[in-house]
């Protein structure tokens, strides 16, 4: 099971770096990244405090399962947490039935062709994966 905890780890700490970059840098191709409005081709550019603060919680969560395999705090609570990430991690990859998500009805974008194709099963995933690992736990 820590290959697994490695595994969810290094995915969340690249996500991480990956909205650090946006924030720091900006997104080159932000139609890819940010869903568009219903009956517009304007992508809001995404604010850069929120980049930052997605990549913090993504790393706090990459923390939480290192914690497993190195076990540096042992917080009973810890694995509640890691619950909560991984159905985080599920209803996003369900979404919000409009812009992101296997059932999202807004499909006139880049950015929902790499939803359905990269997004949202990596979100799947990834909360399959910690489901599974706090139920072998």
């Amino acid at each position: 099971m820590d290959v697994l905890a490695i595994l969810i780890s290094i995915v969340l700490i690249i996500l991480a770096i990956l909205h650090f970059f946006w924030a720091l840098f900006g997104i080159k191709n932000p139609e890819t990244v940010v869903p568009t409005t219903i009956g517009s081709n304007h992508v809001k550019t995404p604010n850069k405090i929120m980049a930052v603060l997605v990549g913090l919680f993504l790393l706090g969560f990459a923390f939480v399962f290192i914690n497993k395999i190195i076990n540096y705090v042992d917080f009973e609570w810890l694995q509640y947490v890691s619950i909560g990430v991984g159905i985080i991690f599920i209803i996003r990859a369900f979404g919000d039935f409009k812009y992101v998500g296997f059932f999202k009805t807004a499909k006139n974008s880049k950015f929902s062709a790499l939803d359905t194709r990269y997004y949202s099963p990596l979100c799947l995933l990834m909360g399959a994966l910690i489901l599974i690992l706090e139920l072998m736990d």
